[in-house]
């Protein structure tokens, strides 16, 4: 059986490429790194092996966040996944489910895979966004819709999805009204300008993306600009819509796509200085 045929979005890590190969050791070192340092400290074996399992599943998710957002740029992902690194050691681990739910929401709009996300995909995609909803924050569910409505309108729609995206407006709404409040806090101006705030270091990458060299895994065509642009908006959408929902403490939740953000950023600065010192 394929990859393929059981999801058309999850991206292999092919070990023979090197930055695949880099990625995958910086992420075993992080997990010994984590286990060592939290036994060090005092802490069970068992809890510190799961803390270091997370902290390098952070790091690699980073990695895989910043290759959807900036994927012209390799060199962005290994910043993203630094920074990641040191956000969790100055604040906190994040909620791997909420990542893992940005990521699939990326890949259905941008098709960084080439193909479009299949049934499974869809299905299991407004299941995770319903599951985080129901904890407090109904805009999973609503920011979802939004995702698969944009696959149904973009280059090479996917027509299909719209069914899912009424889906996903219907599990909002039930979320908001059954009034959850087991996870989220008041809505915080302060925390939606802080996400709005470092959402503006990344326009440079937004404003870029009207021309994208690198190509889907599976069809090897270049991607289309106007997905890999709506990808950016929508997370960094995302971004601030959690933050505002949830307090700036969710900042936390979201290290990893922050992580990418500034990453990016740096590393478009960097090629920016570089190339206008080699001109001078």
């Amino acid at each position: 059986m394929r990859r393929t045929d059981v999801t058309s979005i999850g991206r292999a890590v092919d070990l023979t490429y090197p930055t695949n190969r880099a990625v995958a050791v910086v992420m075993f070192l992080v997990t010994i790194g984590g286990l060592i340092w939290r036994r060090l400290s005092g802490f069970p074996w068992l809890a510190s092996a799961r803390w270091g399992a997370q902290a390098g599943l952070t790091v690699f998710l980073a990695w895989a966040l910043c290759r959807e957002l900036d994927p012209d740029h390799p060199a962005s992902a290994f910043a993203a996944a630094g920074l990641s690194l040191i956000g969790v050691l100055v604040w906190a681990l994040p909620r791997l489910a909420v990542i893992l739910w940005l990521l699939i929401l990326l890949r259905v709009v941008n098709r960084t895979t080439g193909l479009p996300a299949g049934v499974a995909d869809s299905l299991g995609l407004v299941g995770l966004a319903g599951w985080l909803s129901l904890q407090g924050n109904w805009g999973y569910a609503v920011l979802t819709a939004i995702a698969l409505f944009l696959d149904s309108r973009l280059p090479d729609p996917a027509w299909r999805q719209l069914p899912f995206a009424l889906l996903s407006a219907v599990v909002a709404v039930i979320a908001f009204a059954s009034g959850s409040e087991s996870a989220a806090e008041a809505p915080s101006l302060t925390g939606g300008l802080v996400a709005l705030g470092l959402s503006l270091v990344f326009l440079p990458i937004i404003l870029a993306s009207g021309s994208v060299e690198s190509v889907g895994d599976e069809t090897g065509q270049r991607l289309a600009p106007a997905r890999v642009r709506a990808a950016q908006i929508l997370a960094l959408l995302a971004g601030a819509e959690v933050a505002f929902m949830e307090g700036p403490g969710a900042l936390a939740t979201l290290g990893p796509l922050w992580a990418s953000v500034l990453g990016a950023s740096f590393t478009w600065l960097y090629n920016t200085l570089t190339c206008l010192r080699s001109s001078s």
